[in-house]
């Protein structure tokens, strides 16, 4: 099944913003086949840009919660992770190794700067027992759960 684009042949109320659409999209297009980029590198991996960065799978398994998250292209020096008050924290920065031949570039793509995410952790954890491991571009957590606290049963007379 084909989907087409309906315009309005009248002029209709849309046909203002569908023109301003397409004279944006001619303007980032011409923009960007240039190499050039209206946001700085160093600024790409704040929040503002990428808000789900890195991208983080949380699991329980066996007593534990397991977190995993896509970090290509870092180093494991280039990563800092913190557990305080029921959340993790994951930064870290891609840096640039700066060689500028804008010229040669067909595009652009890749990007470098300063990142963290937060994730909030349901239970209480064993902090010391915290593991974390850094392989072909994952981070891999392991954060072992308190044992749930064993809460003594008492009836309550109703009055």
């Amino acid at each position: 099944m084909a989907i087409t684009l309906w315009r309005d042949r009248q002029g209709g109320p849309w046909s203002l913003l569908d023109n301003l659409k397409r004279e944006m999209d001619r303007w980032f297009d011409d923009y960007f086949s240039r190499g050039e980029s209206l946001v700085k590198a160093e600024d790409f991996f704040s929040d503002r840009f990428l808000p789900n960065f890195p991208a983080v799978d949380v699991m329980e398994k066996d007593g534990k919660y397991l977190v995993h998250a896509e970090l290509p292209g870092l180093n494991k020096d280039d990563i800092q992770v913190e557990y305080q008050n029921g959340y993790l924290t994951i930064r870290g920065e891609k840096k640039f190794e700066h060689e500028e031949k804008k010229k040669d570039f067909h595009r652009i793509e890749r990007s470098y700067g300063r990142f963290s995410r937060t994730v909030e952790i349901p239970d209480e954890i064993k902090e010391d027992e915290i593991k974390a491991q850094y392989k072909n571009g994952v981070l891999e957590l392991t954060l072992p759960m308190k044992d749930p606290a064993k809460s003594a049963s008492r009836k309550i007379k109703i009055e």
